[in-house]
């Protein structure tokens, strides 16, 4: 398990935490909330869900990737637990930083899947 494992599965408790005991306005707590809502979930979920990197993960365009893939994961699972919140009649900011946390805490300590085939690199026949 990488080091970047255990803090992407802490994350989302730390920015719960800030926003429950800090003040509503307070830089700390938006600054936390706002960066693990943009970055933590789709992070570990591009983690679970990426086989190994097969490619240069030092080009820059990989890195560009992963940024992009990152945000728009994060965005995505946001989106889809405040939609099911409200749809249930039980949206908080609160409920839905929990729900994101757990997720990401789950997602994050998957173990790896090591025998996984990066699918782009796969040759179809036909």
């Amino acid at each position: 398990m990488t080091p970047l494992r255990p803090v992407l599965a802490v994350s989302g408790w730390l920015a719960l935490l800030a926003s429950v005991t800090l003040p509503d306005a307070a830089p700390v707590r938006v600054a936390a909330v706002t960066a693990f809502l943009l970055v933590c979930p789709g992070h570990a979920a591009l983690l679970a869900l990426r086989p190994a990197r097969t490619r240069r993960s030092g080009h820059p365009a990989d890195r560009l990737e992963t940024a992009l893939l990152t945000l728009v994961l994060g965005l995505a699972l946001a989106t889809l637990v405040a939609v099911t919140l409200f749809l249930c009649g039980v949206f908080t900011a609160t409920r839905s930083l929990l729900v994101l946390a757990a997720l990401t805490s789950v997602l994050a300590l998957l173990p790896h899947r090591s025998g996984a085939r990066n699918r782009d690199s796969r040759v179809h026949a036909g």
